[in-house]
């Protein structure tokens, strides 16, 4: 799942506008938050789903988004695009659903500080922060979140490296799925 969330990451970065190969690096302690008193939105928290199944990852996966989507404003949304698919087994790896949104936004949205925004949110709600840049008008974080033996990933960015250009984009991976 590693392996995964690092192609995740390069995916993200070279649709965001970052032409610069991903350096492969070791994976990142995750940086432990304390948990929270109280969930900030209870509609981010992973559902345990038992047998992972396509359609069980989908419809788990697409609410998770909905969720993150009503954190932004309807109005500043330009344009939406929705590549959610089941991710192939490759390798050693088995499948996973992904649902992988990009928003194009009104100019005026500060993306960077509404991907950070998004990910304090995230964090608030039990999610576990992975690693972070920010840099050259580009934010992403990588966090996981849901139960120990089935997580969940997420990657949420921010690009305002494009001048007149606002741009926020999620990627949300299941567990994987059983055939």
């Amino acid at each position: 799942m590693r392996i995964r969330l690092f192609a995740s990451a390069a995916l993200v970065l070279a649709l965001t506008g970052c032409t610069t190969p991903a350096a492969e690096t070791p994976m990142p302690a995750p940086t432990l938050s304390p948990a929270p008193a109280a969930v900030l939105n209870p509609d981010l928290v992973p559902m345990a789903l038992g047998v992972v199944t396509e359609e069980k990852a989908a419809a788990e996966g697409n609410r998770l988004g909905d969720a993150l989507e009503a954190l932004i404003e309807p109005g500043s949304i330009v344009n939406v695009s929705d590549e959610s698919q089941l991710a192939p087994a490759a390798d050693d790896l088995p499948p996973y659903y992904v649902v992988y949104r990009t928003y194009t936004l009104d100019p005026a949205v500060d993306s960077l500080t509404l991907a950070q925004t998004i990910v304090a949110i995230l964090l608030q709600s039990g999610w576990t922060s992975y690693d972070e840049t920010n840099e050259g008008g580009q934010f992403l974080a990588a966090l996981s979140g849901g139960a120990a033996d089935a997580p969940w990933f997420a990657l949420v960015g921010g690009d305002a490296s494009v001048e007149g250009q606002s741009v926020v984009t999620f990627q949300i991976a299941s567990p994987d799925v059983t055939q």
